[in-house]
């Protein structure tokens, strides 16, 4: 058999089993995180709706999902105290059901929003752009 045929029957057989493999069920968004931080828990739709799915992790210790749009979920905040890291996560489905796991990393850092520094740069440039705008608007008009 040539080189090429050999390399398109790998490439075939490859595909059939990532097609046939599962996907990962266990999902938390985002990833990576930070302590504090909230996060997203899903199970991708793999438990029954009707079923008692919960997570447990140290990130944030047990927590109940319930029927959403995309399967189970739930919401939660990462603890405080939690190290940099990767952590398991893990949904367990109904009783008797299947049990996903996701590795989550942790960050070091704080969680990230709006700081008085960047608020009041943010309103200079709006002030800037304005300034600009009307300079313009008068230079077009012919009264400059």
């Amino acid at each position: 058999m040539k080189p090429a045929h050999s390399a398109v029957v790998a490439l075939l057989g490859l595909t059939v089993l990532g097609l046939a493999a599962p996907t990962a069920a266990a999902r938390v968004e985002p990833d990576p995180v930070v302590a504090g931080q909230r996060v997203s828990i899903s199970d991708g739709g793999q438990c029954a709706r009707d079923g008692a799915a919960r997570v447990s992790s140290r990130l944030f210790g047990p927590v109940v999902l319930r029927p959403g749009e995309g399967g189970m979920g739930a919401r939660a905040r990462v603890a405080e105290g939690a190290a940099p890291g990767r952590y398991p996560v893990t949904i367990h489905c109904a009783s008797g059901g299947a049990s996903f796991t996701e590795t989550v990393t942790v960050r070091d850092g704080r969680v990230e929003g709006l700081n008085a520094a960047q608020a009041a740069g943010g309103l200079a440039l709006l002030a800037l752009a304005a300034g600009a705008a009307f300079w313009l608007r008068r230079t077009v008009g012919g009264r400059s």
